[in-house]
């Protein structure tokens, strides 16, 4: 019984990395990534937040430096509180050393557009609404019971936070401390401010994030189902039916539809596929053919054998004619093999192409023919120096041409080989003076172990040589045939 040949199979991975280099796994990974990137978003947008209120807070820093450094000088603070207003929506306050206003920009207008943390959309509202943000003096009028008033006093810059009750937002406070002549302090600047602009800004960031975040997550699974039927859903049938062939199931077939790399590589495995099969069934013919061909010469072997056993051996004539018969088939059976390794070899494909001079490929293929006496006639178009060629494959190609030639030409005339092009292909033509070949074996003259000169040792495979490499080299092969002009001749493309 023959050994089972597998091949050796990859080490198995671990389920885990198993899982993760699969196709499906890495689709459902980008589809996830597609719908965490605008939560990511959202996570950045609230590092961006603290950043922005960081500014917020620079630039009424600055503001109020501008404030204390204008009334320390005795001049007017009115521009910097109207441009303050303007730009930042910031109130403005000066105050005396008691901490009680002395000048006052106003209080802070906003227009609200959210509820809680939602933003109201601007086609449901009738009308933005005004919000006036106040901060009046405690009672008493004086502010120096505020820690960040105290600090200024104190001749230190002082920050406050504070939650405000008409909008959903912090109040920023900032008090500067106004030095004098003497290097007394002789009031503060206070600036504040909401945060709620800067919020609004960031909420509608937000919105537009999870807006996002809900189209991406609705694309994903589309996108996500329709590349599980039109991606991994053909790659599995891919996998089953190659699992059907290495099983040795015949005949499997995959029909995808479609135009994309996946429907490509099913049509390939089609072509693959029905090559095999046509590869077994000629393997399986060549068998029967070889067993057949074989049969005969052995069954004679055999049988002049048992003769010889049986007392043929001791009458000379018939010793010498039996041990003739079974040379003779043992010189058929010889030149069967030659002829299968020549054939086997150029189907293989095995030699390398390169190059080859025309002159050099037509000598040698003439050689035995010239040895034997045949005229060889050579008619070499002077354009045809090269042909890319395995240069062995086609001298034995070529070799059977004229050796087919020269079996049926009549006696005494010559084998005619002309090498001319058509374009770029390189035509090579053999010509005989025989009697032709009948309507009935013309079509057949190219099948492996057709013959009809197997009385003078022909094998059936010259002919199927010829045909093998031209087909093997994307080229032609054919034959035409009258009484007295027998043409073959193979036509090979260019590189």
């Amino acid at each position: 019984m023959p050994a089972v040949v597998t091949a050796p199979s990859p080490p198995r991975p671990h389920r885990l990395v198993a899982w993760l280099h699969r196709v499906r796994t890495r689709l459902i990974v980008a589809q996830l990534a597609l719908v965490v990137a605008p939560f990511v978003g959202l996570e950045l947008a609230r590092v961006f937040e603290r950043e922005l209120l960081l500014r917020e807070e620079e630039s009424l820093v600055m503001v109020a430096h501008g404030v204390s450094l204008a009334a320390s000088r005795g001049e007017p603070v009115d521009a910097i509180a109207t441009a303050a207003q303007r730009h930042l929506g910031a109130q403005v306050r000066v105050l005396d050393a008691g901490a009680r206003p002395t000048f006052d920009s106003g209080p802070e207008s906003l227009e609200k557009v959210t509820v809680g943390r939602t933003l109201v959309s601007s086609s449901t509202r009738a009308a933005p609404v005004q919000v006036t943000i106040d901060d009046p003096p405690p009672d008493g009028g004086s502010f120096a019971g505020r820690r960040e008033i105290a600090a200024a006093l104190s001749g230190r810059s002082g920050r406050a936070t504070r939650v405000t009750s008409r909008v959903r937002a912090v109040r920023l406070f900032v008090a500067e401390p106004i030095v004098g002549p003497g290097g007394a302090v002789t009031g503060v600047a206070y600036v504040a401010r909401t945060t709620y602009p800067v919020l609004v800004s960031l909420y509608r960031v937000r919105a537009g994030l999870v807006k996002l975040g809900a189209a991406s997550a609705l694309a994903a699974l589309g996108s996500g189902l329709w590349l599980a039927l039109t991606l991994t859903r053909p790659l599995a049938r891919l996998t089953a039916a190659a699992r059907r062939i290495a099983a040795g199931e015949r005949g499997v077939q995959l029909r995808v539809e479609g135009h994309d790399e996946v429907a490509e590589l099913a049509r390939a495995f089609d072509v693959m596929s029905r090559r095999l099969d046509l590869r077994l069934a000629h393997a399986s013919e060549l068998a029967a053919n070889v067993s057949h061909e074989f049969k005969t010469p052995l069954a004679s072997i055999r049988g002049a054998a048992e003769l010889l056993r049986d007392g043929a051996a001791d009458e000379p004539e018939a010793r010498a004619r039996f041990l003739g018969n079974i040379l003779a088939d043992v010189a058929r059976m010889g030149r069967l093999v030659t002829r299968l390794l020549e054939l086997g070899r150029i189907e293989a494909g095995a030699e390398a192409r390169a190059d080859v001079e025309v002159d050099t490929i037509v000598d040698e293929a003439t050689s035995s023919t010239r040895a034997r006496g045949r005229a060889v006639e050579i008619d070499l178009d002077p354009r045809a120096g090269t042909v890319w060629a395995s240069g062995g494959e086609l001298v034995s190609a070529l070799s059977s041409l004229v050796e087919n030639a020269d079996r049926f030409a009549r006696p005494g005339s010559a084998v005619g080989v002309r090498v001319s092009l058509r374009g770029e292909r390189t035509r090579f033509e053999v010509r005989d003076d025989g009697a032709g070949i009948s309507e009935d074996n013309l079509g057949r003259v190219f099948d492996r172990f057709f013959t009809t000169d197997r009385a003078r040792g022909g094998t059936g495979l010259g002919l199927s040589i010829a045909k093998a490499m031209a087909e093997g080299h994307g080229g032609e092969v054919g034959v035409s045939s009258a009484p007295g002009d027998t043409r073959f001749w193979i036509e090979l493309p260019g590189r």
